[in-house]
């Protein structure tokens, strides 16, 4: 289905960043390199399609405050339909506080803000809009009905469902029976399970428990060690591109925006994973996320780097 568009259902906020160490309650540290820019997940991966040639729609609620304004801008800037996005004057615009240690690792804590207040009315009306076919992304930082009744239509209306599944939660089978590539990174993937985040259980057992929940495709982020796809036909491991890490906090957003674009454009599956993992791997390189997801020339040499070193 080449050339349609990107239905993207998610969240904004605005994110501040500072590198130190978690200190212990009581404590005060000293930190360095503070800084502060755009994020939110559902903004961040349609940032991220559109950078790589989507024609992307993007539902989020944000509020009427200063962070609001300067998400519009933002979004009319990247060339990302943000005419459905809504504003309340209620509750502000969701603040993220992210803090990297010194191997670039990150620990983050949200108060999701006007992101709470999007309805499941919010997106019937968005999909009175959707055109089949296309794709519809989703994650878990807005309410997990509102993203359940994205997926439901979208699966009603023959589109590509993709559920990022983060900030990780347990969510019922009615749910991921509607989705067709499930997202998870190797901890998310375990706890939708209803497992510890580090179980022991190898990835491909764990991504065939969640495809016979109902899922059409698992799609495992593996940091460094690439990517696994899990569908009807087998298991298939996508290899890394080795890069210096900086920051992290970028890297899924970074790879469910490529993926959603790559197949937008008619890629098969695994060569959209493959796009997504390039794209990953380079978001990482920077600080800050919407800086650092990448375009489509950056991606295409990373991948020709990477063919050339296997």
């Amino acid at each position: 289905m080449p050339n349609c568009e990107v239905y993207v259902v998610g969240s904004y906020g605005v994110a501040f960043w500072i590198v130190g160490e978690v200190p212990a309650p009581g404590e005060t540290l000293l930190g360095s390199g503070f800084a502060f820019g755009n994020g939110g997940k559902g903004s961040n991966q349609a940032i991220g399609a559109a950078r790589l040639g989507a024609r992307c729609k993007l539902l989020a609620g944000v509020g009427t405050d200063k962070f609001g304004s300067e998400a519009l801008e933002l979004w009319r800037v990247e060339g990302v339909d943000c005419s459905q996005v809504r504003q309340t004057a209620e509750t502000p615009t969701m603040a993220g506080i992210i803090i990297l240690d010194a191997e670039g690792e990150n620990r983050i804590i949200t108060d999701p803000g006007a992101n709470a207040r999007l309805t499941t009315t919010d997106v019937e009306i968005f999909a009175a809009t959707w055109k089949s076919p296309a794709i519809l992304l989703t994650q878990l930082e807005i309410p997990v009905e509102t993203a359940a009744r994205a997926i439901a239509i979208g699966k009603a209306r023959g589109l590509m469902t993709i559920l990022n599944p983060a900030p990780a939660r347990a969510l019922p089978k009615e749910v991921l029976a509607n989705v067709d590539i499930l997202t998870p990174n190797q901890s998310e993937a375990r706890i939708l399970l209803g497992l510890e985040a580090d179980d022991r259980q190898a990835d491909a057992e764990i991504a065939s428990r969640l495809r016979d929940l109902g899922v059409g495709h698992v799609v495992m982020t593996r940091g460094a060690d690439g990517a696994l796809i899990a569908g009807p036909d087998g298991m298939t491991q996508i290899a890394s591109y080795p890069v210096d890490v900086v920051d992290t906090t970028g890297a899924g957003d970074a790879f469910n925006g490529a993926l959603a674009a790559g197949l937008a454009s008619g890629l098969s599956l695994t060569e959209a994973v493959r796009r997504g993992t390039a794209a990953g791997a380079i978001a990482v390189t920077k600080k800050l996320v919407v800086p650092a997801l990448p375009d489509g020339r950056q991606i295409e040499e990373l991948m020709k780097i990477g063919t050339a070193r296997q």
